[in-house]
Order: C-alpha cells, then structure tokens, then sequence
C-alpha cells in the first residue's frame, strides 16, 4: 500500500513541476495519488499523477485539486494504465477559483472576502 501526499503553495513567478508515479504490481495492492496546489500572482503549476493497475485486485487513485488565484495557471494530467483485467485505476482533478458557496458561507461567519480565500487555501494545504 502505497499514499503520495503533496501540497504546494506557489506565488510571484514560481514554477511548479509535480510527477509522481505509482505502479501497483502485487494482489489486491493499494494506491493513493492526493495533491493540493493553490498558486497565485504569475505562477504556474503542472501536476503529472500516473498510476498503473497491474496485479488482480490492484487498487489505485489519483485526486488533484489546484486553486488558481490572479493571473496562475495550472494544469493537471492524470494518467492511468490497467494491464489485468482485475484490476481497477481512477482519476478525478479540479482546478479553478475558491468554491463560490464555501466562500459564501465562511464570509457569513465574519471573514472579509480575501481574508475567507485565504482560510480555505490555507485550509486545502494542511
């Protein structure tokens, strides 16, 4: 069993390369991709997951989520592979702003808008 965590803050013009790579070669092995990147000003995040699903009962999953914030791009490429038909790999990524509803709630608690991104980012990467 196998868990890769990564979390990243990147800000001014920050570059930010993430590869990470599981192959799941052992019965019923376990795999876990988890990133969390928020990059603001002029930076630039590009996450690469790869997982491959080669034993029966391999069990594996990539989960990306990247806020952007001013001009920041991000990008994430998740790549599965299965080579045994017992075996079973999936993805998901969300890249974009902070969430319209959970701002929206949090400010409803006091914080002024920036103030409240600025929690859940902060929330996101611990």
């Amino acid at each position: 069993m196998v868990e890769l965590t990564t979390r990243v803050f990147g800000h001014g013009s920050d570059d930010i390369r993430v590869r990470e790579w599981v192959i799941l070669e052992g019965q019923n092995a376990r795999g876990l991709i988890k990133t969390r990147i928020a990059v603001e000003d002029d930076a630039l995040a590009e996450v690469t997951g790869i997982t491959e699903g080669n034993a029966a009962g391999a069990r594996g999953h990539v989960d990306c989520m990247e806020i952007i914030r001013d001009r920041a791009v991000a990008k994430a490429i998740p790549i599965v592979s299965v080579t045994h038909p017992q075996a079973k790999v999936t993805h998901e990524a969300a890249i974009g702003s902070v969430d319209k509803h959970q701002l929206e709630t949090l400010m409803a608690h006091g914080p002024a808008p920036e103030e409240a991104v600025d929690l859940i980012v902060k929330g996101m990467l611990e």
